[in-house]
């Protein structure tokens, strides 16, 4: 990504369209100014829907001083962040992974609308 662009979606209540057939599914990502909850909504191919938790962990757990929660997993961490001015604040910095959740058996999955919070970012949807 060239520097200055979007790695990641904010999740505003947008959607993203798919097409999983696969069993489960997971999302990368990560919450800024706090922990932040939301439900996202999956649509299936016949118009059924099911919603799910969307829910990350502060990307810095709390300055360091949080700890993993709604059952995220670490997906990479690193020892720093970067600041505005370009220096670097030794505070270490996560990417995570939601708990998967179980797609409707036999259904295809369309889309996903997304909570309608800024502060939840999704980097990649995994599924299997």
């Amino acid at each position: 990504m060239p520097a200055g662009q979007p790695d990641n979606i904010g999740t505003g209540g947008g959607q993203l369209t798919l097409n999983v057939t696969g069993t489960r599914l997971s999302f990368i990502g990560s919450a800024s100014n706090g922990n932040q909850q939301g439900t996202a909504t999956l649509v299936y191919t016949d118009g059924s829907t099911a919603d799910i938790d969307l829910s990350f962990s502060d990307w810095t757990l709390g300055g360091g001083g949080g700890t993993l929660m709604f059952g995220n997993l670490v997906v990479a961490k690193t020892g720093y962040r970067n600041e505005a001015g370009g220096a670097r604040d030794p505070v270490a910095s996560y990417m995570l992974a939601t708990a998967p959740v179980a797609l409707a058996p036999g259904k295809q999955l369309a889309a996903v609308k997304l909570p309608q919070n800024p502060d939840i970012h999704v980097f990649a949807v995994a599924s299997g």
